[in-house]
């Protein structure tokens, strides 16, 4: 094939010097049976210019910063496309929730949103500062649009594309055989179809650009307004931006600011704080047979280590007998676990008690173990 190839475009490039016009030797080596793509594609490695031997147009050559800008803008537009995808899935389960899903589920989701917030903040600008730089590059040189690398990335982005395409429809004549059709459910399938679709359509479009770049039809220079990116690619841009940036919105509502955010992180050390005063108290008692008066006891035990103070703002925790059994532990909390960006600490055991605060000074009433029996 490569031997044939050759062939023909020594042919081409004879025919052409001896002053053939493109259409005979077009015609001439169609009735010999060469495909008239293939035919196409040689004859446009040549420039329609007047000159006595053929003049060929620049071929395009890999670089390693061709490369490297193609791969980042790729692996932006992957990771911009996927956390979109999973930031409007989660507030899809948001408006509508779901009987079944429990509150780890719940908590769950709020972890997954900040991930997708962190990455899409990140990897939308970069994809949008590396694509206007390429296209910048592009315009000014139309050759540039034949690198490989690019080229190898645009059909594997349609293949993923059209995959994801195929198994959206797939699921949703799936679970329509089955009859369960809900809002949640067809609103997920439109947010995928929406993203894979719009991704599939536009780099389709891409290659089609390509190809008259390659056949010659956009070789000839143009006046610099002309060459600017179309309105159809700055209104799609502008589309994303819009939708990718109100959806951020929405769930850094949803799942607090950064300062709200710290504040529960240092709640949830002052319940994992609690949590171990009250195992420290437990092992005195087992140990002593009654309660602790004070703190300052319990932490003068010999080999404990343990805080008796907020980590915020210094103020002593409380501790208070109140009675044989009964204890009471008490700390001021900034965020009310009531609240969806606010998950509740993890007790450290399956059996410890509930330890939900309010937003506020709070004390958690505690007894002793069964198994603790105090003289």
């Amino acid at each position: 094939m490569a031997a044939a190839t050759q062939e023909l475009e020594l042919f081409v490039r004879e025919a052409l010097g001896r002053g053939a016009s493109r259409e005979a030797v077009e015609a001439a080596l169609a009735s010999a049976g060469w495909a008239p793509e293939q035919v196409r594609s040689v004859l446009a490695g040549y420039a329609d210019i007047d000159f006595p031997v053929p003049v060929p147009r620049p071929q395009p050559y890999l670089s390693p910063r061709d490369a490297f800008l193609y791969l980042l803008l790729f692996a932006a537009l992957y990771l911009s496309a996927w956390h979109l995808g999973s930031l409007l899935f989660d507030l899809i389960n948001h408006a509508f929730p779901d009987a079944a899903d429990a509150a780890w589920m719940v908590d769950g989701r709020m972890q997954s949103m900040r991930w997708s917030v962190a990455s899409l903040v990140i990897a939308m600008p970069v994809f949008l500062f590396v694509a206007r730089l390429l296209a910048r590059e592009e315009r000014a040189n139309p050759a540039r649009r034949l690198s490989a690398v690019r080229r190898w990335l645009t059909y594997l982005t349609l293949f993923v594309a059209a995959t994801v395409l195929i198994c959206d429809l797939i699921a949703l004549v799936y679970n329509v055989l089955g009859g369960e059709i809900t809002v949640r459910f067809l609103l997920k399938v439109l947010v995928v179809g929406v993203l894979a679709g719009t991704v599939f359509g536009f780099y389709l479009g891409d290659l089609r650009r390509e190809e008259q770049v390659r056949t010659g039809e956009a070789e000839q220079p143009q006046p610099a307004p002309a060459r600017r990116a179309g309105p159809g690619g700055r209104t799609l841009a502008l589309a994303a931006v819009a939708v990718a940036a109100a959806t951020v919105a929405v769930s850094v509502y949803l799942i607090g600011s950064p300062t709200t955010q710290r504040e529960v992180r240092i709640d949830q050390r002052r319940v994992h704080e609690l949590q171990q005063i009250g195992q420290l108290v437990e092992l005195y008692a087992r140990e002593h047979g009654t309660l602790p008066t004070d703190l300052a006891t319990l932490a003068g035990q010999p080999g404990q280590r343990m805080a008796t103070a907020d980590p915020a703002s210094g103020q002593a925790y409380r501790y208070e007998p109140v009675g044989e059994r009964q204890y009471r532990l008490c700390a001021t909390f900034s965020t009310d676990t009531a609240q969806p960006q606010a998950p509740i600490g993890r007790a450290p055991s399956a059996d410890s008690a509930d330890w939900n605060h309010p937003a506020g000074p709070h004390c958690f009433e505690r007894r002793l173990d069964p198994a603790v029996r105090p003289d």
